[in-house]
């Protein structure tokens, strides 16, 4: 995976919360600290997300997205 934003923060989803619209990523990274994104349905079952999976949270300006290889 190539991505043009240089914050790109390694981690493993921990939690999910799917609703009708949008999710809740919640991604543990080094240190014990934990991000949350809030993506759409349609992303996370795109990305196949899981408890466990190994995803990067990027960030850019003011959003957190998530990303897999």
């Amino acid at each position: 995976m190539k991505i043009s934003a240089r914050n790109q923060i390694a981690g493993t989803v921990k939690s999910i919360k799917k609703g009708p619209v949008s999710t809740e990523v919640v991604i543990a990274i080094a240190g014990g600290q934990e991000m949350v994104s809030s993506i759409t349905t349609h992303s996370a079952e795109s990305l196949k997300l899981h408890e466990g999976s190994k995803v990067y949270a990027v960030v850019k300006a003011s959003e957190v997205m998530v990303a897999v290889d």
